[in-house]
């Protein structure tokens, strides 16, 4: 292989392989049934409670 193919290579699947990882976490963070968990940590900052370890 060439250069200028693995470069091709590289650009165009490395491209669409971080679309595809960007498109998978956006819907793993907003998924409907996750709300109640980052609701929770928004407002634990605001909390008095002791945090479990």
């Amino acid at each position: 292989m060439t250069h200028d193919a693995v470069l091709y290579f590289s650009k165009t699947w490395g491209a669409l392989y971080l679309a595809v990882v960007f498109c998978l976490a956006a819907l793993w963070i907003y998924w409907p049934s996750r709300k109640p968990i980052y609701d929770a940590a928004a407002v634990s900052p605001l909390s008095d409670e002791e945090i479990e370890r």
